[in-house]
């Protein structure tokens, strides 16, 4: 007899109704179809996938300042510092 029974599939579909909700079991599904997707994307060897733009690569630098306690880059309009947790100083508008 195999592993994957319809009785075995039903039980196993219960416990997973009972632990995440019914409320639940559209995002769960949705997150692991994006999960699945993305690793048949890293795991398909795409050699030909272009690097990124340079206009995009000096937008994202620009969109980052540099921590003052540790001088780490932190993405532009956050409050503390991803790293070390200081407070970084106020954007200027």
């Amino acid at each position: 007899m195999g592993a994957l029974q319809p009785m075995h599939l039903i039980v196993v579909l219960v416990i997973i109704l009972l632990i995440f909700g019914p409320g639940k079991l559209p995002e769960l599904g949705r997150a692991v179809g994006d999960g699945m997707r993305e690793l048949k994307k890293a795991t398909s060897g795409d050699a030909n996938a272009a690097p990124a733009a340079p206009a995009a690569v000096s937008a994202m630098v620009a969109a980052q300042t540099l921590c003052p306690a540790c001088a780490k880059a932190t993405p532009a309009g956050q409050p503390f510092c991803g790293h070390c947790g200081g407070r970084l100083a106020p954007q200027a508008a």
